[in-house]
């Protein structure tokens, strides 16, 4: 499959993408918290898209997009 992955985005661009999705949301987060009450929960799902993008750049190929011949079992 090559470095496109389930679309026809390759995977750094879309770790990117959630990388700075997450930032932008844990920096709107923290300046909400700071003009009234806001959930932690917000902090705990920026934390949560920023290390699905770590995970991204770590390991780019997901395991259904593999090629069959690594997926099957040696005998």
């Amino acid at each position: 499959m090559g470095d496109n992955c389930c679309s026809s985005v390759c995977t750094k661009c879309k770790a990117g993408k959630y990388i700075v999705f997450g930032a932008i949301l844990f920096i709107a987060t923290w300046w909400a918290k700071s003009q009234g009450n806001v959930y932690f929960i917000w902090y705990v799902l920026a934390g949560l898209v920023i290390l699905k993008g770590v995970m991204k750049l770590a390991m780019p190929h997901c395991p259904h997009c593999a090629p069959e011949t690594s997926m099957k079992k040696k005998k």
